[in-house]
Formats: structure tokens, sequence, C-alpha cells
């Protein structure tokens, strides 16, 4: 178990656990469909994440990436159902449950990993579409990659 996560129930530890999943999903569907690079994406952009944080959010992302990470990206969203809109309300639902766990936690591993979930949403947003990186992130991913349904710590 990651030391940060030791006083959550297991409901809660697996919230954290799949919320960069979550924070994927929820900026693969904003513009109206889930591209396969957007999928593929998120799985890099996590593994990029157990080197790249240099706090012990990393950790997480290091259980997340060593744990069949495909698998675990393509059983969360093969769950869903729905239209796009529908899966990224899902999503942003999920997402929201982290507000309540964050008072649960130390309050500056719950920042870092807050602004973690931003970048990683960034680099999510970027995927897929764009022009030689000109207008890549659209306005639909513009209003979500700030993550609106987690408060800011």
């Amino acid at each position: 178990m990651l030391f940060q996560l030791r006083d959550l129930n297991e409901r809660e530890q697996q919230t954290m656990k799949d919320a960069p999943i979550w924070v994927g999903i929820l900026i693969g569907c904003a513009d109206g469909a889930m591209v396969p690079q957007e999928l593929a994406r998120i799985e890099e952009v996590i593994k990029t994440k157990t080197f790249s944080e240099h706090n012990d959010v990393h950790y997480l992302y290091t259980e997340l990436a060593n744990n069949d990470l495909n698998n675990k990206i393509n059983t969360l969203f093969g769950q869903l159902t729905g239209t796009a809109e529908e899966k990224g309300k899902l999503a942003s639902d999920k997402l929201s449950e982290l507000n309540a766990i964050f008072e649960k936690m130390n309050p500056t591993y719950a920042k870092q990993f807050r602004e973690s979930l931003h970048s990683l949403a960034v680099e999510v947003a970027k995927a897929a579409g764009g022009v030689f990186g000109i207008g890549r992130i659209n306005h639909e991913e513009r209003e979500l990659i700030d993550l609106p349904m987690i408060n800011e710590l």
C-alpha cells in the first residue's frame, strides 16, 4: 500500500488509483469521441509520470503503471455506455469523489496530486487534433483541463 493512502479505506484508495485514468477519459470524451490516440496517450503520460514527478505522487503512478495499465484503461473505458457526453459526465462524477478524499489526506500530497492530474489532462488534450501543434486543445477540452469538479487546494 502507498504510504500516503494508508488512512483511506479500500474504495477511496481505488478512487485515487483510478483518478488518472478518469482524467484521461474525461478529456478524451470532451470533444464528442474518444480516439485511439487519446487512450494510448493516457497510458504514455501515466508511465512518464513514474519518473517525471518529483514528489511522492510518482509512487501512485508507478503502482498504476506496474499493474497491467493498458488493461485497466481499457476495462474502465469499456465499462462505460452511452454517448461521449455521458461517459465524460461519469468520469467527472468519479473525479468529484476526490474532494472528500483529499480532506482526509496530507494537504501537501493532495495538492501535488491535483496538480499532477491537471498536467495529465493537458497532455491527453494534446493527443489529438490541431495542425503542427496549433489549436491542439479544443474549446471543450480547454473547459475541462483545469478539472473544475475537483476543488482547488
